[in-house]
This record gives C-alpha cells, structure tokens and sequence, in this order.
C-alpha cells in the first residue's frame, strides 16, 4: 500500500511540474498566448479521475490547487486523504500526514528528472507538437505531444478552456491511463502572498533528502 501510494504521488510530481511549467512555456505558441500570457496566479478546486485503459476507474481524489508564477506551487489533496505537494521555489516537499513524512528534493532536481525540461525550453516546437482540437462556443481545446516518446512519460496532455479560464486537463500516460482533473471555483491573476508556499515542518515528522 506505501509502496504504491509513493508511486502514485511520484508520479503526480512529475504532472504537477508540467502543468507548472506549461503555463510559462505555452504562452510563447501563438495559439495558446492569449489565454495563459497573463496568467500570473491560478487558484482552484479540483476533482481528479483516473481510469486505466479499459475505461474502469482506478483512482478518485478531490482537493485545493495554487500556483504563482514563476515557480511556486501549493496542491493539496483533501480526499479520500490527506497528501500535500508543495514549490516553496527552491524546494519540493511531498507531505504524506498518515506516514508522518515528508520528502524534500531540491526543485531543479525534479526538473532535470521530468519532461518539463522539454517545456522550458526555447522552442518547444523542438520537442513537442501541439494543435488546436477544438474552437467552439466558448471552448478551445488544445493537445500538446512529445516527440520523443522514450523521454517522456505521458502520450499526451490535454488544455481545455471554457472563457478564457482553464478548467479540464489530461494526461495519458505511457500505461494507457487517462488522468481527468476538472477544476472549479477558479481565481486567476489574484495576489498570493509568496508565505504561503513555505512548508512548516510539523513536531515528529520524518525528512528524507533526495
């Protein structure tokens, strides 16, 4: 159970830090810059879904989301339990209460690790291809494929808009699961103060370094 547990906040790590990152990268395509250029703040409920590749749910969590450019990020899991992860923007703590225990990497240790790499960098039509799936009614729909499949560990991510907000995102990962997150009650380009990234170690906690 902690062993997958731990895989699956890995990987959820590794997604965080591509929605991220993404938000800076897909405002220099000129499809996509209207909507995220001046997307400085982003706060939100979601609801999270993943079904594997018969279309059955395997995974159903809900939680609190904040992201401040350039790099800070708070995303709290509220059900079915407790699990934060946090970008104080030096630092990333993966906060587990039931196991009373938290793992801190440095952030660009991550980076180097994950495909986000590929979305800061310069061009990102080097390594990524993205189109336009759909222009209609108040929606856009946008998909975003690496090219190299061996460096990534998704198939593709998803951007769904609904007036200008983002509200659905999509991740197929390389083992064919579909991982939905929907988010409402949705504030952008509000002033967060930076004190609420800071992670604050609780009494009896165990830190493990990576």
């Amino acid at each position: 159970m902690v062993i997958e547990k731990s895989f699956h906040l890995t990987i959820m790590i590794k997604f965080l830090i591509l929605f991220f990152f993404s938000l800076n990268v897909f405002a220099q395509n000129d499809n996509l810059e209207k909507f995220l250029s001046n997307l400085n703040s982003f706060e939100a409920n979601f609801a999270q879904e993943v079904k594997d590749f018969s279309n059955q749910i395997i995974d159903e969590s809900s939680g609190k989301v904040i992201f401040l450019k350039p790099n800070f990020f708070r995303w709290t899991y509220q059900v079915p339990s407790e699990n934060e992860i946090i970008s104080d923007g030096e630092f990333l703590y993966l906060y587990d209460p039931d196991l009373k225990q938290v793992i801190e990497s440095r952030l660009d240790g991550q980076l180097n690790m994950s495909p986000a790499m590929l979305l800061v960098s310069e061009n990102i039509h080097e390594f990524f291809n993205t189109r336009l799936l759909k222009n209609s009614q108040n929606i856009m729909e946008f998909m975003a494929q690496p090219k190299n499949d061996e460096s990534a560990f998704f198939k593709q991510v998803i951007f769904i808009f609904n007036n200008n907000q983002l509200n659905i995102m999509k991740v197929l990962d390389n083992f064919d699961n579909l991982t939905t997150i929907k988010f409402h009650k949705i504030i952008q380009n509000k002033d967060i103060n930076e004190a609420k990234f800071l992670f604050n170690y609780p009494d009896d906690i165990d830190v493990i370094k990576n």
